[in-house]
């Protein structure tokens, strides 16, 4: 239930009013927080499931997740504050229910990186099959996907902040509602998918105005 309006909220600053909470001006403690594991998009034994569909899709964001940056430097405001409420806004447009910005702590980077195990046998589909559409630039897009699959990893410990966005679950359905079986439990990877797709897109925009982005999901970082 919503408990007040957001009619003349400025669009930038989501559903929520975050801009209440407290903030802190010392480092976040993230000595805390579980260290990440990769989400599987498979359930084998369950061969019905909506989540052996998303697998696909997913494989496909976290290959084109990184990408070449365009060498000239388009024109965007000089106010970090505006650059900021752009990319919040593009953001809450695709349904992210927060969206933040931060400097990227040394601490945040994994060890060791989360791979994908669904881009080796995309890539293979894409070597060995003929990807055939009527849609238009469907070949350049393929060509482009290819290409990203080929290319040497690269490291971002040079990369010096982050944009994170939260997608929340709507509520479960219950046992006995129509389609219940096919999608039951599949919560957390419908929201993976919905963050991934963001984040490569946007990651995607920041590289055609001529700055390194990449985009991480909760498979593929």
């Amino acid at each position: 239930m919503r408990l007040f309006s957001y009619k003349d909220r400025p669009f930038h600053r989501g559903p929520y009013p975050l801009e209440n909470l407290k903030r802190i001006s010392s480092p976040v403690d993230l000595t805390g927080v579980p260290t990440m594991s990769p989400l599987p998009f498979s359930r084998p034994e369950d061969p019905l499931s909506l989540i052996n569909a998303m697998g696909e899709y997913q494989a496909m964001l976290d290959s084109i997740r990184d990408g070449l940056t365009k060498a000239q430097k388009a024109e965007i405001p000089e106010d970090i504050t505006e650059r900021s409420n752009h990319i919040k806004s593009f953001g809450y447009y695709c349904d992210a229910s927060q969206v933040g910005i931060c400097a990227l702590p040394k601490a945040a980077i994994l060890e060791s990186p989360l791979a994908n195990p669904d881009i080796s046998r995309l890539a293979e589909t894409l070597e060995n099959n003929q990807v055939s559409s009527l849609s238009s630039g469907v070949d350049a897009q393929i060509m482009e996907l290819k290409e990203n699959l080929e290319a040497p990893p690269t490291r971002i410990d040079h990369h010096s902040h982050a944009i994170v966005y939260l997608y929340e679950f709507p509520r479960d359905p219950g046992a006995q509602e129509a389609g219940t079986d096919w999608i039951q439990d599949s919560q957390l990877q419908r929201a993976a998918l919905s963050a991934n797709e963001t984040g490569a897109v946007l990651s995607n925009y920041i590289r055609l105005l001529g700055y390194e982005a990449r985009a991480h999901s909760h498979s593929a970082s």
